[in-house]
């Protein structure tokens, strides 16, 4: 049975099919599912942290024979705070990946409400438990996170997530708008079209059906419809203004769709709203409190690793100016954060040559590259170096590799291969990344491996977070040092 059968005019049996329909719509809309999952992951930390709490409690009274006498004020600290714990869900990330970031997250957030009752406790002078107490806490913590988490996934697992709209102009612009979204969101269900003046229009050639009734009947459209868009031309903008104000009343979510030739513009697949509701054409940067959390981390982790790298340093240093002259470290310029070139530090890995020349990335069996060279290109010693970029400011730890001016995949520049490789700089350059340690590395030979890395770099930055930057380290160490890519 097609939509248009339940509008006015069908046969009885037909209307009376529409109102099942209708008794069947979805409690919650689409983008209302993901906040409310979110939700009942928070209810559940908050239940965890609740039953950690009367847990320490009884075996309190157990030990001492008596109550403990601070247990409901740690335990509302304990509650709230895991009411607060950051909750996310990542897109387009497999489910080993988002299995492992919900242990990740986990881990972190139950470290932090573990140090935030500790420091509660100080700070109103309370007396302080045994630390096996405080460890009981975080481990609770961590496995009913993770209860909690798998119960939520189960439960949500058949929910519909699907994105269903309806598109009102069934013209050339309606027509771009659903090719559009079926080629480039999979999370979006184009149900059809509504059209004022279907005799004008040829069904023969839209990719989805001409719901009959046209915007004077939208209360005969199916009930699970999460919006509509408007695809006008900006001619007809007095029309799309009196159908804008009459949709919102009737539809919910209404949309403005832009002008065909804008759907061609690369930047278009990640739109976001900027000042005075303008388009703002890719990206948004990190949030400040995202970029703070990065650059402690950066300065934190940087500095520990150079202090107990150093004596390797040394010794790598030493090994390279021996077998071959000319300076342990290599210097070069690479494009960072908001396109600034810097000067990146590596372990020279190959015979000094100190006339510039064209950039060429090196091949297998290089003959330019030295036998020490040659270990810790394997190795990824070479880039230990970069850990005094990242103090100063340069780079980041996690983050999209940096790339020097003039470098080719295939035959063309980076830029030239990706139009929208800018997006790369919205966030300092890292050492190791989200592409290398899903097997990205290496050299760029190809058009299509640069188009690959790109994607992994820009879902990065699209879904970042501490426990993401935590997991990508996590898998660089077990995983990521060396690899078939490196030489």
């Amino acid at each position: 049975m097609s939509v248009s059968e339940t509008l006015p005019g069908a046969a009885p049996d037909a209307q009376v099919q529409g109102t099942r329909e209708k008794k069947r719509a979805r409690r919650f809309d689409a983008p209302a599912l993901a906040g409310l999952e979110i939700l009942l992951t928070r209810l559940g930390r908050v239940l965890g942290g609740l039953l950690a709490t009367v847990l320490l409690n009884v075996h309190y009274w157990w030990v001492m024979d008596h109550w403990w006498a601070d247990a409901w004020t740690v335990g509302f600290v304990v509650v709230c705070a895991s009411a607060v714990m950051p909750v996310r869900v990542y897109k387009g990330f497999s489910r080993q990946d988002r299995k492992a970031l919900r242990w990740v997250s986990s881990v972190l957030n139950g470290a932090l409400v573990t140090l935030l009752v500790l420091v509660f406790m100080e700070i109103g002078q309370m007396p302080m438990l045994a630390p096996w107490y405080y460890l009981a806490l975080f481990i609770m913590l961590v496995l009913f996170a993770q209860m909690a988490g798998l119960y939520v996934s189960r439960y949500t697992r058949s929910w519909d997530r699907k994105l269903r709209l309806v598109i009102v102009g069934a013209g050339e612009q309606g027509v771009a708008i659903a090719r559009y979204l079926t080629a480039r969101e999979p999370e979006i269900v184009v149900i059809g079209f509504i059209d004022d003046r279907s005799s004008r229009i040829d069904t023969s050639t839209l990719p989805f059906p001409l719901l009959a009734g046209g915007t004077a009947q939208l209360d005969q459209l199916p009930p699970d419809i999460d919006g509509v868009i408007i695809a006008l031309p900006n001619q007809a903008g007095d029309r799309v203004s009196s159908l804008a104000t009459r949709l919102r009343g009737q539809m919910g979510n209404v949309y403005l769709a832009p002008e065909e030739p804008v759907l061609g513009h690369p930047f278009l697949s990640r739109p976001h709203s900027g000042p005075g509701n303008m388009l703002l054409l890719g990206m948004n940067p990190l949030p400040i409190e995202g970029r703070l959390i990065k650059r402690v981390f950066d300065i934190s982790f940087s500095a520990v690793v150079l202090l107990l790298f150093l004596p390797i340093g040394l010794v790598l240093g030493a090994l390279i100016r021996l077998e071959s002259p000319g300076p342990a470290l290599f210097t070069q310029g690479r494009y960072g954060l908001r396109n600034r070139l810097f000067q990146i530090y590596k372990f020279r890995s190959m015979r000094f040559d100190p006339t510039p020349g064209e950039i060429c990335l090196n091949q297998r069996q290089d003959a330019r590259v030295t036998r020490i060279g040659n270990f810790i290109r394997r190795t990824s010693l070479d880039e230990f170096p970069q850990f005094i970029n990242v103090l100063l400011g340069d780079m980041s730890v996690i983050g999209p590799r940096p790339h020097p001016p003039g470098v080719k995949a295939g035959d063309r520049t980076y830029e030239n291969v990706v139009v929208d490789f800018v997006e790369r700089y919205k966030v300092r350059p890292g050492i190791t990344g989200w592409a290398q340690v899903n097997g990205s590395r290496g050299n760029t030979f190809t058009e299509e491996s640069l188009t690959e890395r790109f994607i992994f770099d820009v879902q990065y930055i699209q879904n970042w977070s501490p426990e993401l930057d935590l997991w990508i380290v996590i898998k660089t160490i077990f995983g990521g040092l060396g690899g078939k890519n490196a030489f």
